[in-house]
């Protein structure tokens, strides 16, 4: 078996755990990390349509920080799966088919797929055309990073394509605001830091 289904007591404890790093009752483009020290990347949503990214993404994972991957879907009381590090190809398939019908109207945004180390978060909303990968810059790995930089877009870059379309310079100045690198990467006021 590739990928599990989270029965509702551990979706509660992954959940609380999650509360430490992530302001659930946030959405994009507001800052939704709580920790500092971050990395910020962007992509454009849905990650679940590109599954050759999210499959490397969950393989690097397996690699480097050897913690399981987990993907929740209507947080904070929602349906969760967890990888178990094989053949995750398969795993993704089967949540990009689920989620084009939302599991059948069991699941919804924001989508948050992490590790359980919450080494990396990465948090779509249904709000925002751009989700936002968060990395750890005290446990990135340089291979994950790397990884995670071919794939999505850094922060900078993000910055960078401003000036390109008015739709786009609107994006790109709201997820400004809050996820500006120069700020440190981080405006959390979290009682857990």
């Amino acid at each position: 078996m590739s990928l599990l289904k989270v029965e509702f007591k551990e979706v509660n404890r992954i959940t609380a755990a999650l509360a430490n790093h992530l302001d659930l009752e946030k959405d994009l483009p507001a800052m939704v990390f709580l920790d500092s020290g971050l990395e910020y990347y962007f992509f454009e949503r849905p990650m679940l349509s590109t599954t050759d990214v999210l499959s490397e993404l969950v393989c690097l994972n397996y690699e480097v920080f050897s913690t399981d991957v987990f993907a929740l879907f209507s947080a904070p009381s929602g349906l969760c799966y967890l990888f178990d590090g094989n053949n995750v190809d398969e795993g993704i398939e089967v949540l990009n088919s689920g989620f084009r019908d939302f599991f059948k109207g069991t699941a919804d945004y924001p989508m948050i797929v992490g590790n359980l180390g919450f080494d990396w978060l990465l948090f779509e909303s249904a709000y925002e055309e751009f989700g936002v990968l968060a990395l750890s810059k005290a446990n990135a790995q340089l291979k994950f990073s790397e990884g995670v930089g071919r794939n999505v877009i850094r922060s900078k870059e993000f910055q960078a394509l401003k000036g390109r379309d008015g739709t786009l310079d609107a994006i790109i100045d709201a997820f400004h605001d809050y996820f500006n690198d120069e700020v440190g990467g981080s405006r959390s006021n979290s009682p857990y830091l």
